[in-house]
């Protein structure tokens, strides 16, 4: 993935990419959970999205907003009894961090990470018990772009 093809990827107003579909659990999140629970699950894996905390990835303070969000939706789960298994990264590296310093190939991402990462763990710390860090750490070698934001400029993609 290189620079060029992920703006053209967001400039472009007729493809799904990066405007993707999905079952909208942002608004539907209580019934969700609703029916989990009615299902008999106890726990729930999920994932917070850095860049709902940080929007740009690299700022000083968290949006709010979105910290309430996910009060809001572990405050839902234990109503239910239900155990969140939280993914601190599944791929989602903000996209600013990997056009403006190319994902996790300058270090300086490391410590937004850790911001990120300590701001929610903060934040989260008598709501979430199980943490994992990276969503199937193995993939950067096979697909750096979606599991790290990272971008290759003059690389060939054999794939």
């Amino acid at each position: 993935m290189t620079k060029a093809k992920v703006e053209a990827a967001l400039n472009d107003k007729e493809g799904l990419y990066p405007k993707r579909w999905g079952s909208d659990f942002y608004h539907h999140y209580k019934e969700d959970i609703a029916l989990f629970a009615e299902m008999g699950f106890k726990t729930f894996r999920l994932s917070i999205a850095w860049s709902r905390i940080f929007p740009k990835g690299d700022e000083t303070q968290p949006n709010e907003e979105g910290l309430a969000f996910y009060d809001a939706v572990f405050d839902e789960l234990n109503k239910y009894g239900i155990e969140p298994l939280v993914t601190l990264s599944h791929y989602e590296t903000p996209i600013h961090l990997a056009l403006e310093y190319g994902g996790w190939k300058d270090r300086r991402v490391i410590g937004f990470f850790e911001c990120y990462v300590w701001t929610v763990f903060e934040r989260y710390k008598n709501k979430v018990k199980y943490w994992l860090t990276f969503n199937e750490i193995n993939i950067m070698g096979i697909s750096g772009y979606v599991s790290g934001g990272l971008l290759f400029e003059d690389r060939k993609q054999n794939f």
